[in-house]
């Protein structure tokens, strides 16, 4: 199959080593000549994109495209301007910041208003593109990768008894693959199935790797979302990547 994978970032480049190895045509994008001469060398055809010059019309004749660019102001008004064809399945990488943080169970049928230019973006492509799947990620980790080492030693940290939605690199590439081979369409939670809450979360990841131990207001008794993965469950198995961290 040829992929183009637009976004060629920590988890597009890691996805798309995975699906050239599988013996796909890969094509992406990346900001840099740094970045597309490293890529060109893994076998990617690698085409430079920046904001508002508009994407190589060769990235769309592939059998599938996924949307990997992390969202800023006018993206959606630049996304508009892109040659997208009918014939071609679209994989957009969303995020779970698109729900409130109410203390609730959230699905994929769940509000969507808290991060509303993504809202925006996701309801223009599944009303304007024809063959499109959505992925709302959680928080990406692993590899060197860990928003404990980002928390340690701080002082003062709010929303302590929030679950954490985050979601592992190998599983935010596992179910992408799962999801190619089996075609599917719509919008899934990707998610892993553990939810501890942030002060537990970072201060056992900060006593497991010797780090200064996180600081949460305790005074702060407000409650987060769980996201719910039961969806995504149908096609894929989540690792336990507490155990692994």
């Amino acid at each position: 199959m040829k992929i183009s994978l637009i976004g060629l970032g920590w988890f597009g480049e890691a996805l798309g080593k995975q699906l050239n190895h599988l013996g796909h045509d890969v094509l992406g994008t990346t900001r840099t000549p740094q970045k597309r001469d490293k890529l060109s060398a893994l076998n990617f055809k690698t085409f430079l994109l920046n904001h508002p010059a508009l994407p190589d019309e060769e990235l769309f004749l592939s059998d599938l495209i996924i949307l990997n660019i992390p969202p800023f102001h006018g993206q959606l008004e630049w996304f508009k301007l892109w040659p997208w064809r009918d014939k071609s399945h679209v994989i957009f990488i969303s995020s779970t910041s698109v729900y409130l943080d109410d203390p609730i169970l959230v699905n994929e049928e769940s509000p969507t208003i808290q991060n509303k230019e993504l809202v925006l973006e996701e309801q223009w492509i599944l009303k304007h593109l024809k063959q499109v799947s959505i992925l709302r990620f959680g928080g990406l980790l692993g590899d060197t990768r860990h928003p404990g080492q980002h928390l340690a030693g701080k002082k003062d940290l709010k929303n302590r008894l929030w679950p954490v939605n985050l979601l592992h690199l190998e599983d935010a590439i596992g179910f992408t693959l799962a999801l190619i081979e089996e075609g599917l369409k719509g919008v899934f939670n990707v998610v892993g199935d553990e939810h501890s809450t942030r002060e537990k979360f970072y201060t056992e990841y900060s006593l497991k790797h010797h780090l200064p131990i996180p600081l949460f207001d305790l005074a702060d008794q407000s409650q987060g979302k769980i996201v719910c993965n039961t969806k995504a469950k149908t096609i894929y198995k989540f690792r336990s990547f507490e155990k692994s961290l």
